[in-house]
């Protein structure tokens, strides 16, 4: 009797044949749910990015300050730059785009980039203040637009140091030209109010020196 020997490779139904069969019955790969999920997503981005420039471009445009304003600076055109602003209520609180009155005035620090609020224009009898120049102090490290306290140091040392205004606005910072002394080398330009300039100015020509002091969290 003669037997037949098949070679493993040659065997019904294995090798070649079977991968073959198995590749033959995968699903195409636009038929996958994987590759359904990311069309839906690529497409949801797509549409969501078009939808917020689109909405972007239709507000209206509101005043945005290119450079720091401090209460009592002249505003005009050439000191603001009109961007769209999309969201419900923008109108009623920021600066539309549609001109600046020849004599607005800042009557509010507004940073540079920051939208103008509507109640930040107005004329100059409508800023509460007088800009005073004071010393900074070595050490102390200011911003303009945040708010400082007045004490006045008297020559005797044997006199306490007497608090001469609080939360007062820093409109800038400048390097000291040598009158004041200034221990930092640059002074602060505040806007004091008017019942209180006469404190400041007779503490500084009585001898003694006025200094600033940091609010935290201002």
């Amino acid at each position: 009797m003669i037997r037949r020997v098949h070679r493993t490779g040659d065997r019904p139904g294995t090798g070649p044949q079977i991968q073959a069969a198995v590749t033959s019955r995968r699903p195409p790969a636009w038929r996958s749910p994987r590759f359904g999920v990311g069309v839906v997503l690529v497409a949801g981005s797509v549409a969501l990015g078009s939808w917020a420039l689109d909405r972007a471009a239709s507000g209206e445009e509101m005043w945005v300050a290119k450079h720091d304003l401090a209460p009592g600076d002249a505003v005009t055109t050439e000191d603001l730059r009109a961007v769209p602003v999309s969201w419900d209520g923008g109108a009623s609180v920021y600066l539309a785009a549609d001109g600046v009155p020849t004599d607005a005035v800042a009557t509010s620090f507004v940073g540079e980039g920051e939208l103008i609020p509507a109640a930040a224009l107005g004329v100059a009898g409508d800023v509460d203040g007088r800009p005073v120049t004071v010393p900074v102090p070595a050490g102390v490290s200011l911003e303009p637009g945040v708010l400082v306290d007045l004490w006045a140091v008297p020559r005797l040392a044997s006199a306490p140091p007497t608090q001469l205004a609080d939360g007062v606005l820093v409109l800038g910072i400048e390097e000291d030209s040598g009158v004041l002394r200034s221990g930092s080398g640059t002074v602060a330009r505040v806007l004091v109010d008017v019942g209180a300039v006469a404190g400041v100015l007779a503490a500084q020509a009585d001898g003694g020196s006025v200094t600033l002091v940091e609010r935290p969290g201002s």
